[in-house]
């Protein structure tokens, strides 16, 4: 079982050395940086570059962190956040059982089992609060994410078509979700 309390030391499988660890209000402003610096390369993240200020997105991951409803997982590597997991509950009766997964990882460290040990956290956490269903939306072009998110148990739920527009094109959503109470993982 993957904790999601205390830090944990992990090998890449290029043979780097990481830590899997819970986030810290302190992480907001490397954990900006790192949504700043994926959001450059103007594929993965939906909101664009300069659409968020870094002191004010620092401010409101602090605040997530502090408010200690989400999860938030954080991968270190030399002292630097390469990567972190997101899990968000809403607090309304209707859906307080379905967390939404997002995550975010440097270019230099994807395709090195990072993203499926972050995953597996989520997963962890999901179902040591009890709650039946982890979702996510995943650009259909993502086939690293969706490659990690089947691995990991995920089945598609269906496509939102034209759902964003970054400059003058239209992307689709791929729904994923991930279901606490059945088989496997």
């Amino acid at each position: 079982m993957i904790k999601t309390r205390g830090s944990q030391a992990k090998t890449a499988n290029d043979g780097r050395r990481w830590t899997l660890r819970p986030g810290r209000p302190t992480d907001g402003r490397a954990l900006a940086r790192l949504f700043a610096d994926v959001r450059t390369e103007g594929r993965w993240l939906i909101t664009t570059p300069g659409a968020v200020s870094e002191p004010s997105e620092a401010f409101w991951i602090g605040e997530l962190i502090r408010a200690e409803e989400s999860l938030v997982l954080v991968a270190e590597a030399d002292g630097d956040v390469v990567g972190n997991v997101l899990v968000s509950v809403d607090r309304g009766r209707a859906t307080e059982h379905i967390g939404v997964l997002s995550i975010c990882i440097a270019a230099d460290w994807r395709d090195v089992g990072i993203g499926t040990e972050l995953v597996a956290g989520a997963q962890a956490w999901v179902r040591e609060r009890g709650m039946r269903k982890l979702s996510l939306g995943v650009f259909p072009d993502n086939e690293r994410a969706i490659a990690v998110y089947e691995r990991r148990g995920f089945v598609r739920e269906g496509t939102r078509r034209q759902q964003y527009r970054s400059n003058d094109e239209y992307r689709d959503e791929l729904l994923m979700a991930w279901f606490a109470t059945e088989e496997g993982e």
